[in-house]
């Protein structure tokens, strides 16, 4: 015989409720389209007695796949337990569901959500029981254009009438095609906008590049005003079912949110969304291990990814359920979550020795040449720090610093001797200047620490030029934020504030920087202007260079 999934609130049935609802499930339905109305009456009625909505996911063959008990939610569960493997993009399904008591038929909330990732051929919905004049009430639905309603209603009419209802031309819904589209992830983002439009603005942009960084595609944008959202989820309950919503639409497959999230918030989030979600955190972490080519990068990358990843530890299933016993017992034995959590703080304390090692190291060849003066280019990530060292090392074909517009684009310190022919006639002048990591705002504090030992480059150095874009509508903002890291580590050094991109920006922003410092120096690493006065600057300048404010 087949095997049907019966799920969902089946916990504390009877066993006579349990063969009952079996049976239904068992009963074959009409080919295509259309239900047999015997059976959705008797559904009704089963509804009815457990007071709980009922529904039915029918094939093409008009057989039952699945008997789900109570609320249509969590449709990952529901789309796992679908028998028969993985269900076919596009396919035939219907979806019969009993609503049980509710007065309304159109799909609702979370119940919705799950319709559209179930993607079924028609939605038919009707009462446990008939009204007046024993006319049974009920809904042929199909999903819709409208983010606010979902689902359109196709007819409405008798129960009977619409047992043998077959729509004309049946549409998959738009995110079917993105999703059977193979190729980057599709990407949501949930942001929690501040008050000013224009830094709304600005934070959105970067979080969509972002977001790019990390090979992935931002198609979708949903944003509440900071202060309307609660603890347990951040965003309110409203915003985020029009989130699920809009996700489904775009054919969205990660939500990725502009702040970081707590373990519990991160849970309640993917429980109402129904989606994988990743903050902003985990996605700087990601990007960190695509960018990783050395070792010592991948091996701080590694030690940040496990440090965040620690207290999200989250088990599934039976092996991973609490410990048994009674008071005083041990129970059982260790759980596997236990033993995870165990062998990730292994691993946490081998790297911690190795990136130990590794800066003991680097502490060495920093020893090792001594005498000379050492400089650091240090600022918001993408601000042209590479691109301005290639321009002032001027390095042989194949040894130039990578330098593309994206995020994060250098993780690993280079160090390139600058030098130039002694205006008196003596040995030629030279100088180490380094290249950085660049920063960004609210950069997650397992990773600050997992690269201190790449960071004590710039730590060490004697001067830090504190490169930032011009052209960047938020350059201010981006200074401020590199200031407050640079404090937090506890760096010394006197900074010069080093105006990039002059060939692109505003004259009002030249001003600005001015008035910043008065001292600030201007170049284009791209353009090649204003180097030679860079480089004359670098000779002469004393190290006890007044700090930037």
């Amino acid at each position: 015989m087949k095997q049907t999934a019966l799920l969902g609130r089946t916990a504390g049935l009877r066993p006579s409720a349990l063969r009952r609802l079996e049976r239904l499930a068992h009963r074959r339905h009409p080919e295509a389209d259309g239900a047999d109305l015997l059976t959705l009456q008797r559904l009704a009625a089963e509804s009815r007695e457990l007071e709980l909505p009922l529904s039915l996911v029918l094939d093409g063959r008009g057989l039952c796949r699945l008997l789900w008990v109570g609320p249509l939610e969590q449709s990952g569960r529901l789309l796992e337990r679908l028998p028969g493997g993985p269900r076919r993009a596009g396919g035939s399904l219907r979806l019969i569901t009993c609503v049980g008591r509710a007065k309304q038929l159109e799909p609702q909330g979370g119940e919705a959500v799950v319709g559209l990732d179930l993607q079924p051929r028609l939605w038919l919905r009707y009462g446990d029981s008939p009204g007046g004049g024993g006319r049974w009430q009920a809904g042929a639905y199909g999903p819709g254009a409208d983010p606010q309603h979902p689902w359109s209603c196709l007819l409405q009419g008798e129960l009977d009438a619409l047992c043998d209802y077959s729509p004309a031309e049946p549409e998959a819904p738009a995110a079917s095609a993105s999703r059977a589209t193979p190729g980057v992830e599709r990407v949501l983002l949930l942001v929690l906008s501040p008050a000013d439009p224009q830094e709304a603005q600005r934070q959105v942009a970067e979080l969509e590049g972002l977001v790019r960084s990390a090979a992935a595609a931002p198609v979708g944008l949903v944003m509440q005003r900071h202060g309307q959202g609660s603890p347990q989820t951040v965003w309110g309950e409203g915003k985020l079912r029009e989130a699920a919503l809009e996700a489904r639409r775009l054919g969205a497959t990660l939500v990725v949110t502009d702040r970081e999230l707590t373990p519990a918030q991160a849970r309640n989030l993917e429980r109402l969304l129904d989606l994988p979600v990743s903050d902003r955190s985990e996605l700087i972490l990601d990007i960190f291990a695509q960018r990783a080519a050395s070792g010592a990068g991948r091996l701080q990358v590694e030690l940040a990814q496990l440090r965040y990843r620690l207290p999200r530890l989250t088990g599934r299933g039976l092996s991973l359920s609490r410990q048994g016993g009674g008071i005083g017992t041990r129970g059982p034995g260790e759980t596997q979550l236990e033993k995870d959590r165990r062998a990730i703080a292994r691993r946490i304390d081998k790297l911690q020795r190795d990136v130990q090692k590794l800066s003991a190291h680097r502490a060495r060849i920093r020893g090792s040449r001594g005498g000379q003066r050492r400089l650091a280019l240090v600022g918001y990530t993408n601000a042209g720090k590479s691109s301005l060292l290639n321009a002032l090392s001027r390095p042989a074909e194949g040894q130039a610093v990578l330098a593309e517009n994206k995020l994060f684009a250098t993780l690993d310190p280079t160090t390139r001797r600058i030098s130039r022919p002694d205006p008196a006639g003596g040995p030629p002048q030279t100088l180490l200047l380094t290249d950085t990591v660049g920063f960004i705002r609210d950069l997650p504090p397992p990773l600050l620490e997992a690269f201190r030992s790449t960071l004590e480059e710039t730590l060490e150095a004697d001067q830090l030029l504190l490169v930032v874009d011009l052209s960047d509508p938020g350059w201010a903002e981006q200074v401020t934020t590199v200031h407050a890291i640079l404090d937090s580590l506890e760096s010394t050094a006197p900074r010069r504030l080093l105006g990039n991109q002059i060939d692109r920006c505003s004259a009002a922003a030249l001003e600005q920087a001015r008035q910043l410092d008065p001292e600030v120096l201007f170049v284009s690493a791209t353009a090649g202007l204003g180097l030679q006065h860079l480089r004359d600057w670098l000779f002469q300048a004393p190290p006890g260079t007044k700090q930037a404010v």
